[in-house]
């Protein structure tokens, strides 16, 4: 921020008050009254630090550049002792203590007073005065009555007084004359923290480089405090711990300053020892804190800690938010916290985390002392944090998984507790997605010896890692071995058989799957409700693999009955049922039990399957044709496992967001995604999302390069499609785009193969529509058969599907040269190249218009491109959905549930509206509308 210059003013001022606008506007208001004659008081005041004193003297230098008579001066700690010292320093004058220049009578105080205001009166005859006393909350007692009796005796003169004080409890009498003189039409200004952009100038004024955000994250530390700030700049470049090189300014050690530790400690040697007590414990305790837990520490009540912590209050060491007290700067709790001496800071970590353990709900935070305060040979609070890690790990996996490698490594090899805390480290490394780390981990323990139970259930993880990263015989073969374990308890026999069945259902094995998931389910009495909610998935996955839909979903709904713990939860039986709904179309469902799944996968704390929820919201949007939002979801749900490597979900992922882009009409940023630096998806997940994955990628090289680029691998692509039905289930246009791509090729009896095997399906699903349609499209193709495309055409529930039959309507009618053929595929053709338009499928409108250009008729391209590139008029219907909603004051999350997408797609399509209107905010986008639509 830059001060606007005024007459007068010095030429550095605007760099020296920054962040000051409002108050350096203030200084000029009573410069400017002064100049035209007239009287005027300006009140500044703020916490120590805070540039009191630098205003005041750059006022001081403006009022001397214009012409002004300047009494400037102090009052001083120590100097309450001296009566008017301030004012009469100021004016040049000794204090009075007898002789010639004492002052007579019995009442020196009124006599000095009218002195100084017969002076003042005089300098005041020769031209406008400024009369600028700083530090007045030491002032003494009759200098605070000088000032209010001068200020209002010198009234008609043109005499402006600048007074500022700290808001200190030394301060209190100050504050009272300042209330005082409010009240009588005094103008007052409080000194606020400086703000960012205040902040990075000063920064830049001081080192005169460009900070990097380390920089910057350091200087907010002094939290807009401008004596902190321009220590710490001083003390960073005095020392040598900033570089600077090409204009950009570097940290090179996160050490503080020693100017700035001095500035704190002089700060600090202000306050009572009680106090400093006080800050010292709390300081170990956090940024912020509850004055329940400092008393308790203490061990004492808030009430007796009250005057230390008004104190502290006051000095503005500390602030109050709503729910707790905090130290206000971060450079003043890193300097506290940093005097502590490190065994007493260490002692003092574990009191507060014992402590803190044996409330409930306090983990957390008791977890983060204990590490800090837990030694190798402490097995109490080695304990106590084993409690932390597992309250902690439900809901904060992350955390978890620190603490429990931090207690892992302070556990000897030997210690009858390493293999538990191996377990623990292990299983909260899975679940906050670190699958690399937990595999490793896992793998070196079996080098040791541990007792064959805590064997068992290491390889029951292994195997859930091994399966979640689409390595399923290894899965399988970590299980088995841990179903060979002796005398195993039955809730981990359980674990290992859940383990196995995932591992042979995830390798392709369905047979074997299929034999144990029902051998389960025939005695599900014996077995806990995780490992039979396993079973029922595994079988429904099976008979929709199949093709016996009904059976399918019967066994999802059972396995979501059955899922009454968060354990058998975790298997997301919820998100399974979602996905098969949505696969027959049955969308509005599948919304229904998605929202009461709750983003299972992220609740159940399972960061590994976060991307679950994402991918199935993409499939969702790609079977209503809101191919955007399709893409937004399965990037979200992309990044969501890119830092697992390969993982089971990978090809489900990319098989939505390539199949999305492609109907969007973008064939090479389809192609892209196939291509683009990840695991190779082919080698992860089920054998059914395989397929799935194979089919799509087949599709983007025909579009990229035409049928010719799948001649060679179509047969075989052919083949696993159909030898798992899902694929035709789940895409009610593949079989169409399969029989339309076999014609091409001239392989007829391969291209009946897939209408035989899609009506097979739909024969023995007759209650299912999807693929009655999908089947009556593909028989029309092969044989030409106009009434059964109309039926797909006009049954579809797919838009992109319905487009698709329409076209293939359209080209069979074509070939009727009678001109009543070609009439009724010029008004076919309308109506396919309708139903892209409003689907946003460009490439594929492009084809029609392309298609009606050869019947002789040409039709205006309406494309997304006939949008301007900015302003309100190139938003999408969707982008103006979410921009309204947002205008109105609704958070993502808000947004969001109102139209039904998630908060990944809201920030996709605010992203392009701030791109858009060329707005950086949400309060710029509030005003844009506003402005537009009041």
């Amino acid at each position: 921020m830059t001060i606007v210059s005024h007459r007068g003013e010095p030429a550095h001022a605007a760099k020296t008050m920054r962040g000051r606008e409002h108050e350096w506007r203030a200084v000029l208001g009573v410069l400017k009254a002064a100049e035209a004659g007239r009287p005027g008081i300006l009140l500044v005041e703020g916490e120590p630090g805070m540039g009191k004193s630098l205003l005041l003297g750059e006022a001081a230098r403006t009022a001397a550049g214009r012409g002004l008579s300047s009494v400037v001066g102090r009052a001083r700690e120590l100097g309450q002792m001296a009566p008017l010292e301030p004012l009469l320093s100021a004016l040049g004058e000794p204090v009075a203590a007898g002789g010639e220049g004492a002052a007579p009578g019995p009442s020196p105080c009124l006599w000095l007073v009218e002195e100084l205001r017969t002076r003042l009166e005089k300098r005041a005859g020769s031209g406008p005065v400024l009369v600028s006393l700083d530090d007045l909350q030491w002032a003494d007692p009759a200098t605070l009555m000088a000032l209010q009796v001068l200020s209002w005796q010198l009234g008609c003169y043109p005499v402006v007084w600048l007074l500022a004080r700290c808001t200190t409890p030394s301060g209190n009498a100050a504050g009272r004359l300042f209330d005082l003189m409010e009240r009588d039409g005094a103008e007052r200004c409080t000194l606020a923290p400086l703000g960012d952009d205040a902040l990075t100038e000063i920064v830049i004024d001081t080192l005169g480089a460009m900070p990097d955000p380390d920089l910057l994250a350091v200087a907010a530390g002094a939290a807009g405090n401008p004596l902190l700030l321009t220590e710490l700049l001083a003390g960073l470049r005095g020392e040598g711990t900033v570089r600077i090189s090409g204009g950009r300014a570097r940290l090179s050690s996160a050490r503080l300053p020693e100017r700035v530790q001095a500035v704190v400690r002089r700060r600090l040697g202000g306050l009572g020892p009680r106090t400093r007590h006080l800050l010292t414990v709390t300081a170990v305790l956090g940024r912020s804190f509850s004055p329940e837990d400092v008393a308790e520490i203490l061990g004492t009540t808030p009430a007796a800690i009250l005057p230390e912590l008004d104190e502290a209050l006051s000095a503005g060491l500390l602030a109050a938010t709503p729910d707790a007290l905090c130290f206000r700067h971060d450079l003043v709790w890193q300097v506290v916290t940093e005097a502590v001496p490190a065994p007493v800071r260490q002692a003092l970590h574990r009191q507060i985390g014992e402590l803190l353990i044996g409330r409930r709900g306090s983990a957390s935070s008791a977890a983060s002392h204990l590490v800090q305060g837990v030694r190798a040979d402490d097995a109490r609070a080695l304990a106590g944090l084993d409690r932390a890690i597992a309250e902690v790990l439900p809901t904060s996996p992350q955390t978890a998984a620190d603490l429990a490698m931090h207690a892992l490594q302070l556990t000897g090899p030997a210690e009858p507790e390493r293999p538990a805390r191996t377990l623990t480290a292990v299983r909260a490394l899975t679940a906050t997605g670190r699958l690399d780390e937990a595999a490793h981990l896992a793998r070196l323990a079996f080098t040791r010896p541990m007792p064959a139970v805590s064997c068992a259930r290491l390889r029951c993880l292994l195997s859930e890692i091994l399966h979640m990263k689409g390595r399923p015989s290894e899965a399988a073969a970590e299980a088995a071995a841990a179903l060979a374990e002796p005398c195993l308890p039955g809730s981990l026999r359980d674990d290992a058989e859940l383990a196995l069945l995932n591992a042979q259902a995830g390798a392709g094995d369905g047979r074997r799957a299929r034999e144990r998931a029902e051998a389960i389910v025939s005695a599900a009495g014996q077995h806990g409700d995780a490992l039979v909610t396993g079973a029922f998935t595994a079988l429904a996955l099976a008979e929709w693999d199949a093709g016996r839909l009904a059976a399918g979903l019967s066994l999802a709904r059972e396995a979501v009955r059955r899922a009454t713990s968060a354990d058998a939860r975790r298997i997301h039986p919820r998100m399974i049922l979602a996905m098969l709904l949505t696969d027959v179309q049955r969308l509005d469902e599948a919304r229904t039990v998605m929202a009461s799944a709750g983003d299972d996968a992220e609740t159940l704390g399972n960061l590994a399957w976060a991307a679950a929820p994402a991918i199935l919201r993409a499939r969702l949007h790609l079977a209503t044709g809101r191919f955007q939002d399709a893409i937004a979801e399965a990037e979200a749900g992309l990044s969501a496992t890119s830092g697992l490597g390969p993982h089971v979900l990978t090809s489900s992922a990319l098989a939505v967001l390539t199949a999305a882009t492609l109907r969007a009409g973008d064939v090479n940023a389809a192609h892209r995604h196939l291509t683009r630096d990840r695991p190779r998806p082919p080698c992860c997940g089920s054998p059914y999302a395989r397929a799935g994955f194979a089919l799509v990628a087949a599709q983007v090289a025909e579009a990229r390069e035409g049928p010719g680029a799948v001649a060679e691998t179509f047969g075989r692509l052919c083949e696993e499609v159909l030898r798992h039905c899902w694929a035709l289930i789940s895409d009610p246009a593949a079989a169409a785009w399969l029989v339309r791509t076999a014609l091409v090729l001239d392989d007829r009896p391969r291209a009946r193969t897939v209408v035989a095997a899609v009506e097979r399906l739909a024969r023995d699903n007759p209650a299912y529509p999807t693929v009655r349609v999908a089947a009556a499209h593909a028989r029309g193709l092969l044989d030409g058969d106009p009434r059964a495309l109309e039926r797909a055409a006009s049954n579809h529930t797919d838009p992109w599907a319905r487009a698709s039959a329409s076209e293939d309507l359209s080209v069979l009618t074509a070939a009727d040269q009678a001109a009543d053929g070609l009439r009724r595929a010029v008004v076919t053709l309308d109506a396919t190249l309708s139903c892209y338009n409003a689907i946003g499928a460009a490439r594929d409108a492009a084809r029609v218009r392309r298609r009606l250009r050869r019947l002789g008729v040409r039709r205006r391209h309406w494309t997304q491109a006939d949008r301007p590139v900015s302003g309100w008029a190139s938003l999408t219907d969707t982008e103006r959905s979410v921009s309204d909603l947002v205008a109105q004051g609704l958070t993502n999350r808000q947004v969001a549930d109102q139209l039904f997408m998630s908060v990944h797609t809201v920030a996709f399509h605010l992203r392009h509206v701030f791109r858009k209107l060329d707005v950086g905010s949400r309060v710029e986008l509030t005003r844009l509308a506003l402005q537009k639509d009041p």
